[in-house]
């Protein structure tokens, strides 16, 4: 499966002096669907032996789509993580690392593959992807009778967290590898000589979801900011930026100095966090 995977996250088509950041070319889609093999679902499995492994299914009736995710089953809890992955991470890149780092926390754990990734059809939207998040929100309360909902997002897929917690009665809020807003990005993220050559446009569907105003004007509850010191994708200026502008009593902060993008929970101090975070439900 070939994926369209851009370099910071961002689609940009140089027209002249003109550079264009697209919704269409920024979510990363992969050419075919693929459904979740027995070699997959045992291999996590093996790696997750306090949970049980179910292929679970979200319709989303209205527009004939089918979400397709796995639930990871602790028998001594209902206590659920939902997660929300970055830019291009299916499922099944899911299980080689952040399902298993998750799963150490004893809570239930809830994914699914968003429209047009992994096991699931279509094409994705900012604006689907915040309609499926929301959806799997009602569907991991009410059908899989979670407890306590904690919405874990990464990368992009904080973004798409940030606005489950701006409409839903979350219990506590994670961002990890995350940004401010589309504007505060692109300005860290291009150098200087590249905003004297280029006029930037940017498709107004990334104004649809602005964490720094979320956490400044809507969501209140607990919430955990996680940043990588080595991050070139979401550099840590921004991860400071927004953890000040949260107005939540109950948040904290942590920094991996030495972790680049992919690799904070390699962090024994977020690891810690993230346990005395969860301890608190």
């Amino acid at each position: 499966m070939k994926r369209t995977i851009l370099a910071l996250g961002l689609s940009a088509t140089l027209l002249g002096c003109t550079t264009q950041i697209n919704e269409s070319g920024f979510i990363a889609q992969d050419e075919s669907t693929i459904r979740y093999s027995q070699v997959l679902l045992s291999k996590l499995s093996a790696q997750t032996p306090n949970h049980d492994i179910k292929p679970i299914e979200l319709n989303v009736e209205d527009e004939n789509v089918v979400l397709h995710g796995l639930h990871l089953d602790n028998k001594n809890t209902n206590n659920t993580i939902l997660y929300i992955p970055g830019n291009g991470m299916s499922v099944a890149d899911s299980a080689e690392g952040p399902l298993i780092n998750l799963a150490k926390y004893e809570f239930d754990i809830v994914i699914f593959d968003r429209r047009g990734l992994g096991a699931t059809k279509g094409p994705a939207t900012i604006a689907n992807l915040i309609k499926d998040a929301n959806l799997s929100y009602h569907f991991t309360k009410d059908k899989l009778s979670a407890d306590t909902l904690i919405v874990h997002g990464f990368s992009l897929g904080s973004f798409v967290a940030a606005q489950v917690a701006k409409k839903q009665p979350i219990d506590g809020l994670v961002m990890e590898g995350s940004a401010t807003n589309v504007d505060e990005w692109v300005d860290e993220a291009m150098p200087w000589y590249a905003k004297v050559l280029f006029d930037v446009q940017i498709d107004k569907a990334f104004y649809s979801v602005d964490n720094k105003q979320v956490l400044r004007d809507a969501y209140r509850g607990p919430l955990l900011v996680i940043g990588g010191g080595q991050d070139k994708q979401t550099p840590i200026s921004l991860t400071h930026k927004l953890f000040s502008a949260s107005q939540s009593t109950n948040k904290q902060l942590i920094i991996a100095d030495e972790a680049g993008h992919n690799d904070m929970f390699n962090n024994k101090e977020v690891r810690a966090a993230y346990q005395t975070f969860l301890s608190h439900f």
